[in-house]
């Protein structure tokens, strides 16, 4: 797996870092994953994650947004919101016609198909991405790429000034929303099934959930604000959901995404998965 550092220019005259994460070897015509990570968090406290997906083949691109604890002078940049789509839009800009300058991963090249992903607040920007409303019209992307699918992790549901499940519901990408039956935030998300507003307003056939047991709002300690203990002790739950959300974009890609009854079979001890 190769990682790297790449610097862009936003449209509000912005520096923007953005990690790259690429598989080992160069791979022909690659879909691009743009994750956008949580509030506060930074792309490296997700490495596990986007680690484990550039292993199955994809390149992964993780801006910097302005509400990170690590972001320089972040005082300056009061609305995270504004910055964060438009962080997407340079990504997604730098990355349409090939590999940005400056990007140097050997013969690797991009097949010009996006995958939307994000964690927490990041996952409602991934959804937004993929056709969701948010509650002030502005809010929105443009004329960034669609995805093919959409990899929302503990996105927030339903939210007075912030989202409806109606805006939620105007999803027209298929989306992975990934939760645990501990994720919860006490006065923020007190109960862990407002996570799957995203899934449950979903049009037929684009809702995909999988629940993870005793998962929190940070997998149990393996990214977000990872801890070397958590991340021993859930490696197991950790593989299981990045080989599912790989999996899920893979078939998203090649216009393969399994029935509802299909994808209900995957359920077991660990996970419940739920489509409708």
């Amino acid at each position: 797996m190769r990682r790297q550092t790449v610097t862009l220019a936003t449209e509000d005259a912005r520096t923007l870092a953005v990690t790259v994460y690429a598989p080992e070897a160069a791979c022909e015509a690659c879909a691009l994953v743009i994750f956008s990570h949580g509030n506060f968090a930074t792309p490296e406290r997700y490495d596990r994650v986007l680690r484990a997906w550039a292993a199955q083949g994809f390149v992964v691109a993780a801006p910097l947004h302005t509400d990170s604890e690590e972001y320089p002078e972040p005082d300056k940049y009061p609305d995270s919101r504004a910055t964060r789509l438009a962080d997407w839009r340079a990504v997604d800009a730098a990355f349409a016609p090939g590999l940005p300058e400056g990007l140097d991963l050997g013969a690797t090249t991009l097949s010009g198909k996006v995958i939307a992903a994000g964690h927490s607040y990041g996952a409602l920007i991934a959804l937004v991405a993929g056709g969701a409303t948010l509650a002030d019209p502005a809010w929105t992307l443009g004329t960034a790429r669609a995805p093919e699918a959409v990899i929302a992790l503990s996105p927030p549901g339903e939210m007075k000034g912030l989202a409806t499940r109606e805006g939620l519901g105007a999803l027209r990408h298929p989306a992975l929303v990934v939760t645990g039956t501990s994720d919860v935030l006490p006065g923020f998300i007190d109960d862990w099934h407002q996570h799957l507003d995203a899934y449950e307003a979903a049009p037929q056939g684009l809702g995909y959930a999988l629940v993870f047991a005793d998962m929190n709002h940070y997998f149990n300690g393996s990214f977000g604000r990872p801890s070397e203990d958590g991340t021993r002790k859930a490696a197991d739950a950790l593989a299981r959901m990045t080989r599912e959300t790989g999996d899920f974009m893979r078939a998203a890609l090649a216009g393969a995404l399994p029935g509802s009854r299909i994808w209900a079979q995957r359920s077991d001890a660990m996970a419940e998965a739920r489509a409708h």
